[in-house]
């Protein structure tokens, strides 16, 4: 039955590292190379070029966020199994999705779905974000830090859903806008998840001597 044995994070970051893995490779196996040796020939085909580099460095930028949002989690619930289950159904439809859009060679209405697909990855991961900062520490620096994190996943789905109209506009501005959400998170925030694992270090080797934090409860009464 499900939910009879915990599962663990190891285990669960393991099979999404796995499926990650499939979807990347399906991408590779997309890729056709020209039936000419002319240069020109090889320049032709740069739509699909273009948008394979794209996909792919979105990809692997959602692994790496996806890799050191699980450095958070403590325990595997149900919520963030079927957030993750989720996220890599979303990340599944990038490579499909890619190759309509380099075989109509950057039509509108296939970008601007591929965008809107963006959009529905930001969103999944986004909630998948939410449901591991449950777990976190509860205290003033995470609900800030937590605040930040959406604050950015806002913004994303801001511009992914730009996208989707600039799309019928130029396809190539539709594209840039969605490489420049991946630009966004190709290192993971300096000043989100990197502070965020430093501060649970702090609270383990606090909770280790027995110094335990109070539940943060929000701003004392009587204070600005």
């Amino acid at each position: 039955m499900l939910g009879d044995e915990p599962l663990s994070p190891g285990r669960l970051e393991a099979f999404s590292d796995g499926v990650i893995a499939i979807i990347l490779t399906i991408m590779v196996l997309e890729l056709k190379s020209p039936l000419s040796a002319d240069p020109h020939a090889l320049l032709h085909e740069w739509p699909i070029f273009m948008s394979y580099v794209i996909s792919y460095f979105y990809i692997a930028v959602y692994w790496i966020n996806h890799h050191h949002l699980f450095h958070r989690v403590k325990r595997v619930d149900l919520l963030i199994l079927w957030a993750n289950i989720a996220v890599l159904f979303c990340m599944s439809l990038i490579p499909f999705f890619t190759e309509w859009m380099e075989s109509t060679r950057l039509s509108a209405f296939p970008t601007a779905i591929y965008a809107a697909v963006m959009l529905v990855n930001g969103a999944a991961f986004s909630v998948l974000n939410r449901a591991v900062g449950r777990q976190s520490v509860a205290s003033p620096e995470f609900v800030l830090l937590e605040r930040a994190a959406l604050r950015k996943n806002l913004i994303a789905i801001v511009i992914y859903a730009i996208a989707i109209p600039v799309a019928y506009y130029r396809t190539t501005l539709s594209l840039a806008l969605v490489f420049l959400v991946a630009l966004l998170y190709a290192i993971p925030s300096l000043w989100v998840e990197r502070y965020a694992d430093k501060l649970e270090a702090k609270h383990e080797r606090a909770a280790e001597h027995g110094v335990l934090h109070e539940p943060y409860t929000g701003p004392r009464a009587g204070h600005d």
